[in-house]
């Protein structure tokens, strides 16, 4: 079972993602911030990041580039959320290595073939 890592501060929106997810098959856990993600993805293995951009402590994009300075061979693929899209943070974010950027609000067909894309990548 593929393991799925939910990074946002807004836990209602987690939660609803999460149950999404669960339904389609997917393992998942939920952190409120990049620092949590980072201790969690420091002790557990995930094959796929979702993070929101906007959050206290540190972004979406903070960790997005924390992670781009492990080895590649063990870091996860991250869909970056954002309901404040900008040119600068799509770059940023690129340069990173985000796999893919959604908009809030998402269209949930869309965001699932995407995460059914990743996942199927070698």
């Amino acid at each position: 079972m593929k393991r799925i890592l939910i990074v946002d501060d807004f836990k209602p929106g987690r939660l609803v993602l999460r149950e999404r997810l669960e339904i389609q098959g997917y393992a998942c856990q939920e952190v409120g911030n990049g620092l949590e993600a980072l201790e969690t993805l420091q002790v557990k293995h995930f094959d796929l990041v979702i993070t929101d951009n906007k959050m206290p402590i540190m972004t979406g994009l903070e960790l997005i580039q924390a992670l781009a300075k492990q080895p590649r061979e063990q870091r996860p693929p991250v869909v970056l959320l954002t309901g404040n899209p900008s040119r600068h943070l799509f770059v940023e974010a690129r340069q990173a290595g985000v796999q893919s950027i959604f908009k809030k609000p998402y269209d949930d067909r869309e965001l699932f073939s995407e995460i059914s894309s990743l996942l199927k990548s070698p």
